[in-house]
């Protein structure tokens, strides 16, 4: 048959045919229902999100009916109302019939009529085949005659030679298959626009594919939450969207493209990315608001999490950086939580050492040895679910539970130790951490599954140590790499405690956490703007405490002092920690004349200086000398009792 001898029509569906790929376990079941005496099923219920390819499948069904001699009636259910269905129907008589409803979304209305009256009126051999985003009401699922005559079949995406069949049918050229493939997660939508011509509606049209029958702007807003977070439960929805948090997760988990794992709900990863990716580009605002929302509900719950389920947590909370741009190429996205850390044992120890002599070589290696058996080390495996072998480890050493001696030996730990000290120091109970090794079994350092559960057991770490003080991060060859990570998470690079083992060289960062709380050290992350105060030097602590002496009774200037930048507190309360650490100094008999010329200066000051060394007694010389000696003793109280 040439052009000339064809409809309109004709080409349609011939060109329909062309281009309609895979789903041969659906049009198999249609067929085998159609050749049998007796059909297995009255109604297939085919159900999936927008752009899955609900209305081409009814249309192949349509060809099946016709090769086996049936007769179709396709209603589309966007225009249907009862005289429709009865109007198509009317007059059907002899062939077996296949009645094809289009859209059922849109008949929830009619929905009792078509299961009660509409459907079992008609012949017995007829096969009905529903398609609409949603799938079948409770009615359906809970009565028992529908249960044995109901077939109901999830649509999802194209399997990957399926997918890679339509890309070539839409005339996609082979060496732009892989990254097509990737993006489209198999969506036949998604699939045709990026085979066609660039579409700057594209995101929007597949957001709408999942969007678009959203009950109201609370559903929508709920999906979007759904589509941010990791995993979505019912307490999520009641802290970013109230009370109808128990309606909404009932139908966020409904949805054909909504899965429900140990975890609460996640969607497929189109829908995810489409849906965040259109609010995002179309409300920022918006989405700002969304992300505040959610992550404040994680953070509360990180805040008293303990254990694995803390490290879950952890990870969920990265996940909603992945859009930022310091993250994103940062972590294995599609492999977050695959990976864990648990407790090394001795028979880790030889792969551990084998790791770290191909990757920094055997100098490292030997350094690693050397503390891995040592009590104040903590060597940490990091397993991959399925793999047998370690997949990375991480070691720690706890700084404060070394001798001088046992620091001096390590050139890294020697400097990390001494810059501690300078901005400490460290008092007993309190705890220094620091990262000597971090890798991964074949990609070193680089973003892996292992780096993920890395990075979120050091958060555990932070969250967990009592009396933290400062985590030392001393483990990565190439600086450049984890500082866009570790600068969001308030480290500070300190080239000084850089240092050297055979040939590798080791960038050192610090994390001063005094100075934080959890919430606080979460907010980093996901402010830009957030920076924790930089710590003070024993000199610049001297300083400051000198000119707060100077400041006592001028409660606007205390209040800019360098003391209340780097900690919490309010001018009255640094002025009675003043006062106090002075009047310390009357309790010791060496220091009763320093308390008299702190008292004479500062808490009753004379007029002048003159005056003081006069009302003292004391020639001038004298009095400067006690007033120096005075003011360095309330400092070094105040430096030992870590107000700083």
């Amino acid at each position: 048959m040439n052009g000339a001898d064809m409809t309109v029509s004709e080409r349609l569906n011939k060109a329909r045919r062309r281009r309609f790929v895979g789903r041969e376990t659906h049009l198999r079941l249609l067929r085998e229902a159609l050749e049998a005496p007796e059909p297995p099923f009255s109604v297939l219920f085919v159900h999936g999100p927008g752009g899955i390819g609900k209305t081409e499948l009814l249309g192949a069904f349509a060809r099946v009916a016709e090769e086996t001699g049936a007769e179709t009636v396709r209603v589309d259910g966007r225009t249907a109302d009862r005289a429709v269905f009865t109007e198509a129907l009317a007059g059907r008589v002899g062939k077996r019939l296949v009645l094809l409803i289009d859209a059922y979304e849109a008949l929830t209305a009619l929905d009792g009529w078509v299961r009660e009256e509409l459907v079992p009126g008609l012949p017995a051999d007829t096969v009905v085949v529903i398609a609409g985003r949603c799938p079948p009401a409770r009615p359906w699922r809970e009565d028992a005659g529908w249960r044995e005559l109901l077939r109901v079949e999830p649509l999802g995406g194209l399997a990957p030679a399926e997918a890679r069949e339509l890309l070539r049918v839409e005339g996609m050229a082979g060496h732009r298959h892989g990254p097509a493939l990737a993006a489209a997660q198999g969506h036949p939508l998604a699939l045709a626009l990026l085979a066609g011509p660039p579409d700057p509606g594209a995101v929007r049209r597949l957001a709408e594919c999942f969007t678009g029958d959203a009950p109201s702007d609370l559903h929508r807003t709920a999906l979007q939450v759904c589509a941010h977070a990791r995993h979505t439960t019912e307490p999520l929805l009641r802290d970013v969207l109230g009370a109808a948090a128990g309606e909404l997760f009932a139908w966020l988990r409904g949805l054909a493209f909504v899965e429900q794992g140990p975890h609460g709900l996640y969607p497929h990863d189109l829908a995810r990315e489409v849906i965040i990716e259109d609010l995002r580009g179309r409300d920022p605002a918006g989405f700002a608001a969304l992300h505040r929302r959610t992550r404040a509900h994680l953070a509360a719950r990180i805040t008293g999490g303990t254990g694995p389920e803390l490290r879950r947590l952890i990870d969920d909370h990265s996940f909603l950086l992945r859009h930022d741009a310091d993250f994103r190429a940062h972590w294995d996205w599609p492999r977050l939580g695959e990976a864990h850390a648990d407790r090394a044992t001795p028979a880790d120890h030889a792969e551990m050492l084998a790791m770290t002599e191909r990757h920094e070589g055997p100098q490292a290696a030997r350094r690693v040895a050397r503390w891995l058996e040592h009590p104040a080390a903590a060597p940490v495996a990091l397993r991959t679910e399925g793999d047998a072998r370690l997949t990375g480890f991480t070691l720690q050493v706890g700084l404060h539970a070394l001798t001088d001696a046992e620091r001096a030996q390590d050139p890294g730990i020697a400097a990390a130790w001494a810059h501690a000290q300078a901005h400490g120091p460290v008092r007993p109970g309190e705890q220094v951490t620091y990262v000597l090794a971090f890798m991964d079994r074949e990609r070193h350092q680089r973003t892996s599954a292992s780096r993920d559960a890395g990075v979120a057991y050091r958060g555990q770490v932070l969250l967990s140590t009592p009396g933290l003080t400062f985590d030392f991060v001393s483990c990565f060859v190439d600086p450049a790499d984890p500082a866009p990570l570790l600068l969001r998470a308030g480290y500070r690079r300190i080239p000084e405690a850089d240092h050297t083992v055979g040939e590798t060289r080791y960038a050192a960062f610090v994390l001063d956490w005094r100075r934080l709380t959890a919430g606080a050290w979460l907010d980093l992350a996901s402010e830009p703007d957030a920076a924790v105060p930089a710590a003070l030097t024993r000199a610049e602590f001297t300083n400051a405490v000198k000119r707060a002496l100077r400041d006592l009774h001028a409660p606007d200037r205390l209040a800019a002092n360098p003391l209340l930048a780097t900690r919490p507190g309010d001018p009255q309360t640094l002025r009675d920690q003043l006062c106090a650490a002075i009047h310390r100094l009357a309790d010791d008999p060496r220091g009763q004349r320093l308390f008299r010329t702190l008292e004479q200066t500062f808490l009753r000051p004379a007029r002048t200086q003159a005056e003081a060394a006069e009302a003292l007694g004391v020639p001038f010389s004298t009095y400067r000398r006690h007033l120096a000696q005075g003011t360095e003793r309330v400092a070094d109280l105040l430096w030992q009792d870590g107000a700083r």
